[in-house]
């Protein structure tokens, strides 16, 4: 006789297999690649203006298509948790971070290198949505795709799980996996590698996080065609670069030292110049004030100025890494001949971060060498890696919400549509019904006897296709830390925790540096009503009055950094 936990896991792949909407012929499916990076700005690599040679990306770029108003969800775990299900972060149970992290099994209690899972000890209690977990009753995207005839694969940072084996990876769709369950990893001694449900260590006098993902991805793809060679297969490939610490092999290192000398200030200028020549941002796009206590770059001494080169070559040579590994993987598809069916889409889980203060926090000499763990690079380049726009991760407006959102496409995007940059405003959820729409994937209504929410995301294939409509008739909503965001077309509401709600024009004031809060208040009040009726919708605690956030969160919300 079954176990009623077997029972159950039959019971909620049937389920999920009944609602799959399969097309017509398996051979019109595109292959789905998700790529996903950690912690990297609006404009680090070059197809967005920015300071790091990107040619693998540049080129998928010219080739496809580019979002310049595209949102995450301002933060690691509300971002997967959203690209993973299409619904908001709240509705799943990730409506603040993943609850924290401890080692797996007594044997790795105290040694470096532990593998990380999440554990739910302390969180009895927790309102629903902020549990700390990607719900299980809630169906994600590879499960969809998987009961759609998909084989799915995933190697990278998960970031969704607890202890409990039913939360990670490969019971959540995937047929195979290779990465850290955990928030953040060391790139040279990972805190803990996982294939599959396994604990595995890490192999080779040169390891390199990067490196080693990539490599797998590769691997997995290989394996895939050699067993089901008719089967279109999903690749979630999840970085952990650039997120901290900053780590980057010696060659990148050499390669970008020297570059940033000219300061954040005169590279933003810069930078701003590049932005508008492509067409990303409009022409009166005017950059946001340096914000204190970054200092002006000039009343730096030498010796200060030095080291802060050092780190943000540090920084983008782990981007640049990421691009040669990429390039890798389209020269694996081009070889197969997938390529031209296969859906590439790149972006980011949040803006660059900035939680160390101007400086970063670092050892100089250890930077471009083995070691180098707890480093972080500092708001000072974090204000240049998310140029023009202002605030970081964590904050809901540009910098913290705009992701750069890459999509190549040889067989679906028209010859005509190469190169152009996409002014629709749109959001993770669009990325998951694109996802569906391409694979003949739909979400059952009903799972392990709960109610599927309805997803608010739209398809993003007609934009891809060569409509410029905008995408939503209804606000796209964001919440992270009582930063919230409410955009309707050009209208963004946008509020800081504990601050008023501001009001801005976004194809006039890219940068948002006009607050019209008090010129248009009925606008205002409407996105506001909207907003809040959202909220109620998806269990959105009130930060502001809040008798106690720690029920939320393990640390005080960051308040208004402007």
């Amino acid at each position: 006789m079954r176990s009623p936990t077997i029972l159950t896991a039959v019971l909620a792949a049937m389920a999920l297999v009944m609602f799959v909407n399969r097309p017509t012929s398996a051979e019109d499916r595109p292959n789905i690649v998700l790529i996903m990076v950690d912690d990297m700005g609006w404009s680090n690599i070059g197809c967005y203006g920015g300071n790091v040679e990107t040619p693998n990306l540049d080129e998928l770029a010219a080739n496809g298509v580019r979002f310049n108003q595209f949102y995450n969800g301002a933060r690691c775990c509300p971002t997967r948790a959203t690209l993973m299900t299409g619904l908001h972060p709240h509705q799943v149970g990730v409506g603040h971070m993943v609850v924290k992290a401890k080692p797996y099994g007594e044997r790795w209690e105290g040694k470096r290198g532990a593998p990380y899972v999440q554990t739910t000890k302390d969180r009895e209690g927790i309102p629903y949505p902020y549990q700390g977990w990607l719900d299980t009753s809630i169906p994600t995207l590879p499960e969809i795709l998987k009961a759609a005839g998909y084989g799915t694969y995933m190697t990278g940072k998960w970031h969704l799980a607890n202890e409990k084996q039913e939360t990670w990876p490969t019971q959540r769709g995937f047929d195979r996996f290779f990465g850290h369950l955990a928030g953040g990893s060391d790139f040279w001694k990972p805190n803990g590698l996982f294939r599959d449900n396994d604990p595995v260590e890490a192999e080779g006098e040169r390891f390199y996080l990067t490196d080693t993902v990539s490599e797998e991805a590769i691997e997995l793809l290989a394996e895939h065609d050699q067993q089901n060679d008719e089967q279109p297969f999903f690749l979630y490939l999840a970085y952990n670069a650039p997120h901290f610490p900053i780590q980057c092999m010696p060659e990148e290192f050499n390669k970008y030292r020297g570059r940033f000398k000219k300061g954040w200030d005169k590279l933003r200028e810069e930078k701003l110049v590049r932005q508008k020549a492509m067409g990303l941002v409009p022409e009166n796009t005017k950059l946001s004030p340096r914000p204190q206590p970054i200092p002006d770059w000039e009343s730096l001494k030498s010796k200060k100025q030095d080291e802060m080169d050092a780190i943000m070559a540090t920084y983008c040579g782990m981007i640049d890494r990421v691009d040669q590994y990429i390039g890798k993987l389209v020269e694996h598809l081009r070889s197969t001949g997938e390529m031209q069916n296969t859906v590439i889409f790149f972006l980011s889980d949040n803006g660059a971060e900035a939680e160390s203060g101007p400086f970063g926090q670092f050892e100089f000499k250890k930077l471009g060498k083995y070691g180098g763990g707890g480093t972080k690079y500092g708001r000072g380049w974090a204000t240049l890696s998310n140029s023009p726009c202002r605030d970081y991760k964590h904050f809901t407006h540009q910098g913290g919400v705009q992701t750069p959102l890459i999509v190549h496409w040889p067989a679906g995007i028209p010859g005509n549509r190469n190169g152009q940059i996409l002014n629709q405003n749109g959001y993770l959820p669009d990325l998951v019904e694109t996802c569906l729409d391409l694979g003949g994937g739909q979400r059952p209504k009903m799972l392990k006897g709960k109610a599927v929410p309805t997803a608010d995301g739209v398809s993003l294939v007609a934009a891809m296709k060569g409509s410029d409509a905008p995408l939503h008739s209804t606000p796209v909503m964001i919440e992270h830390e009582g930063k919230c965001v409410a955009r309707l077309g050009s209208w963004k509401l946008v509020k800081h925790y504990n601050q008023p709600w501001e009001l801005y024009d976004i194809d006039h004031d890219f940068s948002e540096l006009n607050d019209l809060v008090a010129d248009y208040p009925e606008k205002a009040a409407e996105l506001e009503k909207a907003y809040n009726e959202w909220a109620e919708r998806c269990g959105v605690v009130d930060w502001d009055h809040a008798k106690d956030w720690s029920v939320y969160s393990n640390k005080k919300p960051k308040s208004n950094t402007k």
